[in-house]
């Protein structure tokens, strides 16, 4: 009973009949590419700038005292004595007079403006495209029809399986 009504299933048509695979030679191979743009360095443009720069300029002596030097610590030692009372004071009349004849002493370091030509360089780039194999398209007739198959790398037979729905 089981086998009467798979057999009238199948020939109803709700059932697709698939006959044996067969292997077919395949008749063309078509390269699959892809176009691929890359960033290729080609060499420099280079130019002249003119830049400012601080260079040291006067009396560029710093390591000896000068008037400067003593007026710098005289007037230290004369803020220092307005701070505080009894030995800080003292401390405050020292510190005070150490700052300013440090002070007084960098003043000395003058710096001048000037302008120095240097050369700058701006890397070129062009981009290249190439086309690049991803694959292949390999195909055979059967029949007079045409099936394809899509691999990474060409194939020399396709494997066809037909099949057959009745209607």
């Amino acid at each position: 009973m089981k086998k009467i009504i798979k057999s009238s299933i199948i020939l109803l048509g709700l059932s697709p009949l698939i006959l044996n695979a067969q292997m077919v030679k395949v008749t063309e191979h078509t390269a699959i590419t892809k176009p691929f743009t890359k960033k290729v360095k080609v060499g420099e443009q280079c130019y002249d700038d003119t830049v400012e720069v601080n260079v040291p300029c006067g009396n560029a002596d710093t390591n000896s005292i000068g008037v400067d030097t003593l007026i710098g610590a005289t007037l230290g030692v004369v803020l220092g004595n307005q701070i505080g009372g009894g030995n800080g004071r003292t401390a405050a009349k020292i510190i005070g007079g150490l700052g300013g004849a440090t002070m007084a002493n960098n003043m000395r370091q003058k710096t001048c403006k000037s302008y120095e030509t240097i050369t700058r360089c701006n890397p070129q780039y062009k981009y290249i495209t190439t086309e690049k194999t991803i694959g292949y398209n390999n195909c055979a007739i059967i029949d007079g029809q045409k099936y394809c198959k899509q691999t990474k790398e060409p194939i020399e037979y396709l494997k066809i399986k037909k099949t057959i729905s009745i209607y």
